[in-house]
């Protein structure tokens, strides 16, 4: 692989401290390396390698991340996928919290960014304001942190696709992962997944309906699926509480 050529001007994402406790209540793998997360995190070690392999074989670099329903642990699999993806170093990973109905990833962190990208796409803030970092080298992120009830509408909007060129110009060889709401409760899905370069659909054993999956990926069959993800596999990760399945369909074009 040639070395990715740095842009001219590069994003600018000031450091917010998270709360670390609130991380491993929410089983966000900041540490990777304390004892409890290690099934966890090797198991999203895996999921990483496949999707850069999927990603790189077909040249996709915006992959959103979404389900059939609520609930089914899409959020934490979009942080951990994108902590374990910067980790790897070849790319600079930018994580966006979309799901603008229910946002959640701050929550998660216990980080507050410096700016809401509700605000932005309303027009009533700056987009290089909307950065941050939380000291893991190679991530950069942005986050939705006010629900609205106008989601769709402003994910349509040329705001967004502003967001991505502004990302793709400002990185080092950009992967960007979009964190969006669950495909059988709004169209927000249907509204980006023409935007972007593919999907990755979580599921959570013992709780997603097989006859919503079907649904789901009958309504995103038209775009690319990047993988389904499995989450929470009682054969996976028992020590650390909350499994973790991959390769349900990893492969599926």
């Amino acid at each position: 692989m040639e070395p990715a050529v740095e842009p001219a001007e590069r994003i600018l994402a000031p450091a917010r401290a998270l709360d670390r406790k609130s991380c491993q209540v929410n089983r966000v793998l900041v540490d990777e390396n304390a004892a409890e997360n290690a099934a966890a995190a090797a198991a999203y070690r895996m999921l990483r390698t496949r999707t850069l392999r999927r990603a790189r074989t077909n040249g996709w670099g915006t992959l959103g991340v979404t389900s059939a329903m609520p609930d089914d642990g899409k959020s934490v699999t979009a942080l951990n996928l994108g902590l374990s993806l910067a980790r790897e170093g070849n790319s600079d990973v930018v994580l966006l919290d979309l799901d603008l109905r229910d946002p959640s990833m701050c929550k998660y962190l216990g980080v507050g960014p410096p700016g809401n990208l509700t605000d932005f796409f309303e027009r009533h803030a700056a987009l290089p304001d909307m950065f941050f970092s939380i000291g893991v080298p190679n991530l950069i992120l942005a986050a939705a942190t006010t629900a609205t009830d106008r989601a769709s509408e402003l994910l349509a909007s040329s705001e967004f696709d502003e967001l991505l060129e502004y990302i793709q110009r400002r990185t080092r060889n950009p992967l960007i992962l979009i964190d969006l709401p669950p495909v059988l409760v709004t169209d927000d899905v249907l509204v980006v997944a023409p935007k972007i370069d593919a999907v990755v659909v979580v599921a959570a054993e013992e709780r997603t309906n097989r006859a919503d999956l079907d649904r789901a990926l009958g309504l995103l069959s038209e775009f690319p699926i990047a993988g389904i993800v499995l989450n929470r596999a009682a054969e996976a990760g028992q020590s650390y509480g909350y499994g973790y399945g991959y390769g349900v369909d990893i492969s599926r074009g």
